[in-house]
């Protein structure tokens, strides 16, 4: 049985939410300024156990801090108006994908991320507390909940990125090194 918790609760968990969340995004494009240029869209070589999974083919430093971009992007815009007991589906945009791509890819991310915090500015707690099935597994989540697997997926490409970043620069940025250093 699930329980709602108050609008109060929810609004709080949501402030934390937004705060980690924008810190991750604008954290990341340190990892891009300590990649090597020339190597932003090398990928390693793939074999039977080293890969990223069928959707995310060409996993250089440059498309996985895309990728991120656009699937939160997606998630968020999805998850902004969906109803009671929708299904939120994967990521599958390659026009929106190309788009960020093209040109100053760090300025196209950015900018979706400024779409992102303005969709996150308008969220109520009633929608916070709706229910969502994620058809990438099947699994139930509140709205909040999925913000912070959304979360979870940035950080968790976040590592990707940190050992590309090593593997060809020797150096990555602080994981810790947070700026402003006031967290929630």
């Amino acid at each position: 049985m699930t329980t709602l918790k108050s609008d109060l609760g929810v609004t709080a968990e949501f402030d934390r939410f937004t705060t980690l969340f924008d810190r991750l995004v604008t954290e990341a494009r340190l990892w891009i300024e300590a990649a090597p240029p020339a190597r932003l869209e090398w990928t390693p070589p793939t074999d039977g156990g080293i890969h990223f999974g069928s959707r995310l083919r060409h996993a250089s430093i440059k498309t996985l801090y895309v990728h991120m971009a656009i699937a939160d992007r997606f998630w968020i815009g999805t998850l902004k108006d969906c109803t009671d007991g929708a299904t939120l589906q994967l990521p599958t945009d390659m026009n929106a994908f190309q788009a960020a791509l093209s040109g100053d890819f760090i300025a196209n991310c950015a900018a979706l991320h400024d779409e992102c915090m303005a969709l996150l500015a308008a969220f109520s707690p009633a929608q916070l507390q709706r229910r969502i099935t994620f058809a990438g597994d099947n699994t139930e989540w509140s709205v909040m909940g999925f913000l912070w697997a959304t979360w979870g997926h940035r950080s968790y490409h976040l590592g990707n990125l940190d050992m590309l970043v090593r593997m060809l620069a020797g150096k990555a940025p602080d994981y810790f090194a947070f700026t402003p250093k006031q967290m929630a």
